[in-house]
């Protein structure tokens, strides 16, 4: 019950009498027996003593759970919206006894990044579609794929661009852009030689190897039919979409590629935001002042996402209905493919705006169970549907399992859903301190990463806001924002964005898609952030001297799993027996593709480490000793 309700309860309950509110006490009644004033006194002091002796378990309490137990810290002023009592002790139990330290993340270095966008040769400017009727498509931007195309150890770049409405695809720009990595961060375009110069209204993109042959491909989700870009492996891409049955005429957002029924092939998973044209498009503002604005989510209706089986032979079949995805809508922003429940069957949690979010638990059988209101997941701790945009998970407090964080619009918080185990979920962002530096701002991309390699997943998060006019509206909404920036503390979080984390940190931004990559391939990851109607920005993590760094690089190749090994889950085991868990994701962020490779922090001396790999076919690759500092290529026996 919400605390409205039980205000509401409250008041209700109480029965007036006509019985004055202050009665005359006679002197008389003033004067007590020797024995009643010995109870009196009593009953006093053993009230005074029970007072004492509460405070002292107490603090008692509170000083033990924070030693040894650092996800569940209470000394905080938010703390009564953390969890029930009837979850929070067998929860707590479990997350005291798994838990691992991971020592040197108890005292974390810092988290700084410098801006290599000047000097790179990307001079990419993002065309979001604005005008002064306020095409709907337009305010949610569009985002960047982190990629090798060619093969040669470098991620490349491919940035997505709106156009103007109505869509004329004989225009010749803008257009999507495709860069070669080439080292010292340094780039090329190569949009023309690769033929990704899509033209039209591209919002999402997914990267993945749907046929198998050791080449990534580009599924591009746009307003309009969507693209399919395989790669010939040569250096070019071919346009497909159409023949692989994936050119779905739709409002398109995020997509991710999965393998959801374990037969060795990337099936594929495109969010669609809501049903909208430009004729039907509503006027929002005030007439009076002549200030149009985007409108609510609320006014456009809710589009069915699409769930595409990859059929082997080059096509793709719809499979929403048998699936049981056509059952649930919602205006789709984000999605992740993660396997959340442990049960080695890749599952899928996507982010609508003003609509609950959708938890899919993939079942085995080639069905979904969406359980979001079961689960935990579908709203924030009051039960209060947020806008929800980007997406992302992973093990943030070591108990091993995978939590999940949303991004949400200004005025709520940004969400963490902390993984209780059993499919259920609780939405803690409070009380692990990433809620208030969130509420003023609207978020989009994220990405849970270990950026200071501590080995604990810190936060990013970047912001914007949809409208550049609302101060005529009367509003102090800033449409440039500051991008925000968590240090995880071992499961507690705290903030560190503003100058100390870099220049580009201290300045406010557009911000929409936020993509992750180790782009001058030194140890650690780097972001990609793609701007509304501006240039993008290359962030270099640089938070440790090289010769300091302590990592692990991990490729995988599937052969009888998926050839990307989307949903394999790989386990860093440490000498003293503690370990660090990750999976190799489908989707995440918002409109974006992460590199697929993953990073590990290797611990302080690196020594007695080993590698154990759970395929998404379910066979195990168990004890493989590594070493820091070097990078690693496991292929499926």
């Amino acid at each position: 019950m919400s605390r409205r309700a039980v205000g509401q309860s409250g008041r209700h309950a109480v029965t007036w009498t006509d019985r004055p509110i202050l009665t005359p006490v006679s002197s008389a009644s003033l004067h007590y027996s020797p024995v009643r004033k010995f109870w009196i006194l009593f009953t006093t002091l053993l009230a005074i003593v029970a007072v004492i002796g509460w405070f002292c378990v107490r603090g008692r309490f509170h000083s033990t759970a924070a030693s040894t137990n650092p996800t569940t810290t209470a000394a905080h002023p938010e703390d009564e919206y953390s969890r029930p009592a009837a979850v929070s002790a067998g929860s707590a139990a479990a997350s005291s006894s798994a838990v691992s330290d991971v020592r040197p993340g108890i005292n974390p270095g810092p988290i700084h990044f410098t801006d290599m966008t000047a000097g790179s040769g990307i001079d990419f400017v993002h065309v979001s579609g604005d005008s002064s009727e306020k095409p709907f498509p337009a305010a949610n931007g569009s985002g960047v794929g982190a990629f090798d195309y060619d093969l040669d150890g470098q991620v490349d770049l491919y940035f997505l661009t709106g156009t103007g409405f109505p869509i004329d695809r004989a225009r010749t720009s803008p257009v999507n852009r495709c860069y070669q990595n080439l080292g010292d961060w340094m780039f090329r375009d190569v949009t023309g030689p690769t033929g990704l110069g899509d033209n039209g209204f591209s919002a999402g993109v997914a990267v993945g190897d749907f046929d198998s042959d050791g080449f990534p491909d580009v599924f591009i989700n746009t307003f309009g039919p969507h693209r399919l870009h395989r790669n010939c492996g040569d250096g070019t891409f071919s346009e497909i979409g159409s023949a692989a049955g994936v050119d779905v005429d739709g409002w398109g957002t995020s997509a991710a590629f999965l393998d959801y029924d374990n037969d060795g092939l990337l099936d594929l998973y495109v969010c669609h935001y809501a049903v909208w044209s430009l004729e039907t498009n509503h006027y929002c503002g005030d007439r009076a002042r002549g200030v149009r604005i985007f409108c609510n989510p609320t006014s456009v209706e809710a589009a069915p996402h699409v769930l595409f089986h990859n059929e082997g032979d080059g096509r793709f079949r719809d499979a929403s209905s048998e699936t049981g995805i056509a059952g649930s809508r919602g205006r789709g922003q984000g999605v992740v493919a993660t396997d959340v429940d442990g049960d080695g069957l890749i599952d899928l949690y996507v982010t609508n705006d003003l609509h609950p979010n959708l938890l899919f638990f993939n079942l085995g059988d080639g069905r979904f169970l969406e359980a979001g209101q079961e689960s935990g997941t579908a709203t924030d701790f009051m039960g209060r549907v947020q806008a929800g945009m980007g997406v992302d998970a992973a093990d943030l407090n070591h108990d091993g399992r995978f939590d999940l964080f949303v991004t949400n619009y200004e005025g709520e918080h940004n969400s963490y859903f902390e993984n209780l185990g059993d499919r259920l979920f609780q939405e803690v962002s409070r009380t692990r301190g990433l809620a208030a530096e969130s509420i003023p701002w609207v978020g989009w991309g994220t990405a849970l990463a270990d950026y200071n390699l501590d080995g604990w997943p810190d936060v990013v998060v970047t912001n914007g806001h949809t409208d550049d006019n609302l101060q005529s509206m009367g509003r102090d909404s800033s449409y440039a924002q500051p991008p925000g920036l968590w240090l995880n503390v071992t499961g507690q979080f705290r903030y560190v964005g503003g100058g100390a984390a870099g220049e580009y940190f201290s300045r406010d931004h557009v911000g929409r898609g936020l993509a992750i990559a180790d782009l001058d391939n030194d140890g650690d990851l780097d972001l990609v952030i793609s701007h509304q109607d501006a240039r993008p920005a290359l962030l270099s993590n640089d938070c440790l001297p090289v010769n300091e760094r302590s990592w692990i690089r991990v490729q995988l190749t599937g052969i009888e799993s998926n050839r990307d090994a989307v949903g394999a889950v790989i386990t860093l085991t440490f000498r003293d027996g503690q370990s660090l868990v990750q999976q190799i994701k489908g989707g995440a962020s918002y409109l974006c593709a992460n590199e697929l490779r993953q990073l590990f922090y290797a611990g302080p001396d690196g020594s007695g480490l080993t590698l154990q790999i759970r395929w998404p076919s379910g066979q195990r690759t168990v004890s493989v000793p590594v070493s820091p500092q070097r990078a690693y290529r496991l292929i499926e026996q």
